[in-house]
């Protein structure tokens, strides 16, 4: 079987090689989604001004480069909204959002010093951190948890037609796992090994969530996993336009994951979830979270948390998945990996961390 290999990190690094910046347009990042400027900055946030942004070459502004994901995917917009906010709403603060290819590719970016934070799912952050699985001999010890934000969920579409009718018939098919780096294809080798598959047991078929959307809509793969928040536009568009029925795992699958891998939780994705979704959908998710590097100013860090977290309903009627934000949750499952301190300072405030 044709199999094209997973990420390995040094495959990613040779994308950064093609980088001058995480803002300028590159094939990885594709074009940035560039925030609002701050000159008429709302006092809205309670912020009250940031010491030594000088530190970055500007006078006025310290300049946050934000990555996300696909554009399909959810930590994109979510990202694009955040990055708004902060350059609105915090004064000293200016940020922009870049695309990328998702929670691996983040962790290299920032760890080369080509983002400033990052959106991330939990085991990549772990991985990354302890140096493990694709960043074997390569930790990015100086990575910092700002937030725990919302659980990721493991979205298993199967095309309608295509003679699959369970995650177990996918050997000898055809399968999307995800773009080439992204925490959404460690997630299906999770999946897959669940039921004593890998991907040398099918055609794999890499790409970010709208590359596997085409592939679906073409006939060209039997299925796709897509992990993600609740509601997410790609696993919209693979139901409504692509014959995709969205799938359990089987329940002793779940428990295989949960058992294995102590960042995966069982979860639900209720009926009625996207259009089309007529039952309960078993799966399993992961935390994500939202990081900064180390070298972030401890002021810079406990404002922009701050601001986010005390104007938290006004980021609702941006994306409805702010609403599953929650801050009584920040550390749940972030394991060992450390908060920056500005943010830690901030929780201990509120009384969220002791």
């Amino acid at each position: 079987m044709k199999n094209i290999r997973l990420y390995p990190l040094m495959a990613a690094l040779l994308g950064l090689g093609m980088l001058t910046a995480c803002g300028g347009e590159s094939e990885d990042m594709g074009g940035e989604e560039t925030a609002g400027g701050n000159d008429e900055a709302s006092e809205a946030s309670g912020a009250d001004g940031l010491d030594g942004l000088d530190e970055q070459g500007d006078e006025d502004d310290f300049h946050i480069d934000l990555v996300t994901a696909s554009e399909t995917g959810l930590y994109y917009p979510l990202g694009a909204s955040i990055a708004d906010f902060w350059s609105s709403e915090v004064d000293g603060v200016s940020s922009s959002s870049q695309s990328s290819n998702g929670s691996v590719q983040n962790m290299i970016f920032m760890s080369q010093g080509e983002a400033d934070v990052g959106f991330v799912m939990g085991n990549i952050l772990q991985e990354a951190y302890n140096g493990e699985a694709g960043f074997d001999g390569d930790p990015y010890e100086d990575v910092r948890i700002l937030a725990g934000i919302y659980p990721n969920y493991n979205h298993v579409v199967l095309r309608e037609g295509s003679g699959v009718e369970s995650i177990d018939d996918l050997e000898g098919g055809d399968f999307a796992p995800g773009a080439t780096g992204s925490g959404t294809e460690i997630a299906s080798q999770h999946i897959l090994g669940a039921y004593g598959l890998t991907f040398d047991d099918m055609e794999t078929h890499f790409g970010a969530f709208p590359e596997a959307t085409d592939l679906m809509r073409n006939n060209q793969v039997d299925g796709a996993n897509i992990n993600a928040g609740i509601p997410t536009s790609a696993v919209s568009e693979m139901l409504s336009t692509a014959n995709g029925v969205l799938t359990s795992i089987d329940d002793e699958q779940i428990q295989s994951m949960v058992d294995e891998y102590d960042f995966y939780i069982e979860e639900t994705i209720p009926a009625g979830s996207y259009e089309g979704q007529d039952e309960d959908v078993h799966t399993t998710a992961l935390k994500n979270f939202l990081v900064a590097d180390a070298s972030m100013p401890d002021d810079v860090a406990y404002e922009i948390v701050k601001a986010m977290w005390e104007n938290i309903e006004d980021l609702h009627g941006q994306h409805e998945t702010f609403q599953q934000f929650d801050i009584e949750n920040v550390e749940e499952g972030s394991g060992d990996v450390p908060f920056h301190p500005g943010a830690e300072e901030y929780y201990k405030e509120e009384g969220i961390m002791e």
